[in-house]
């Protein structure tokens, strides 16, 4: 998505404060006939926001109950709110759940001929399975998903379907031909100024970039991930940097490491994030040789005070152990 989407949700998010006060205050919006409509529409336009900002439970929230008293509304309008909500549910580890929302925003795009959504949709259950292992549909729905891109007419729809097929190298033993597909998707997002999608495909790809002893390349990746995410205030996108400077500080700087752990997961805890599963990967990797190497009351010790750093302090703490490495 373009990386100013953000930015262009500010009438949006004003209509939707207006709505949610209201509710709030004891009204019921909507639910009401004439707003239920303009309800679902703002909803489906403050996806972005909610997920850019690690907001998935309130996002949800909003969304889910958007779509419940808008059953009839139109294809079109329903699809994107759908897809929307499925966003909010991969994102909290739904994964069975968020391709079913996709399946049906797929059939609806389809009914109105809108290509975003078609090309959106069939994206996300690429990565619902590449999730689930099912490589086969995994290819196939995002080799669909960039043929709708094309017809869509935003070249940023590319970037998702390209990290869906870098990963079904990656587990098909090819991490060559990933890394090459990672950094497409990097040089797509970067084009297109996708700032979020960027640091996603970034982290993603310095993970890969760890497991190949790239570590030159990883760090680099990683700073620049951290660095972006850190501008969205996305706790869920410094959770993920995070995980790959902890990787990258667990041979020779185990505490570090456990240190970094700990914050990740609080700020994961925090927005009711989880961990993409390649980035899951370099903590499986690693995290036991960590443990082993302090002490498991050290680790312990450690991770819980990483735990208690702000964000910030987290962010300064990966930056400069990443300095002493070479």
């Amino acid at each position: 998505m373009d990386a100013d989407r953000g930015d262009r949700c500010a009438p949006a998010r004003l209509s939707w404060a207006i709505i949610r006060a209201v509710e709030t205050a004891g009204g019921s919006p909507i639910a009401s006939a004439p707003l239920a409509a303009t309800a679902l529409e703002l909803a489906g336009a403050l996806f972005w926001y909610w997920a850019k900002r690690g907001e998935f439970a309130e996002g949800r929230q909003w969304l889910e109950r958007a779509l419940t008293v808008n059953a009839r509304a139109p294809g079109s309008l329903r699809a994107r709110a759908l897809i929307g909500l499925s966003h909010m549910l991969y994102f909290q580890g739904h994964v069975a759940e968020a391709g079913e929302l996709c399946a049906e925003a797929l059939s609806l795009g389809r009914e109105d001929g809108d290509a975003w959504v078609i090309s959106f949709a069939l994206f996300a259950q690429g990565l619902v399975a590449v999730d689930q292992g099912d490589l086969e549909q995994a290819a196939a729905r995002s080799i669909e998903a960039r043929e709708a891109a094309n017809s869509s007419g935003e070249s940023v729809r590319h970037a998702g379907p390209l990290m869906n097929l870098a990963a079904i190298a990656l587990s098909n033993g090819d991490p060559d031909r990933a890394l090459q597909l990672y950094d497409e998707s990097i040089e797509v997002n970067r084009r297109a100024g996708d700032i979020w999608g960027l640091g996603i495909a970034l982290s993603i790809a310095a993970v890969v970039r760890v497991i190949r002893e790239d570590f030159a390349s990883a760090r680099e990746m990683a700073s620049e991930a951290i660095s972006l995410n850190e501008a969205l205030e996305d706790p869920r996108g410094i959770a993920w940097s995070l995980e790959v400077f902890a990787g990258l500080l667990a041979e020779g700087h185990a505490d570090a490491a456990a240190r970094l752990w700990g914050a990740s997961d609080r700020l994961l805890e925090s927005v009711g994030g989880s961990l993409h599963p390649i980035v899951k990967g370099i903590r499986d990797r690693y995290m036991e040789s960590v443990r082993t190497s302090l002490g498991r009351d050290s680790f312990e010790t450690a991770s819980t005070e990483g735990r208690a750093m702000s964000s910030g302090q987290a962010i300064a703490l990966a930056r400069q152990q990443a300095l002493l490495l070479h």
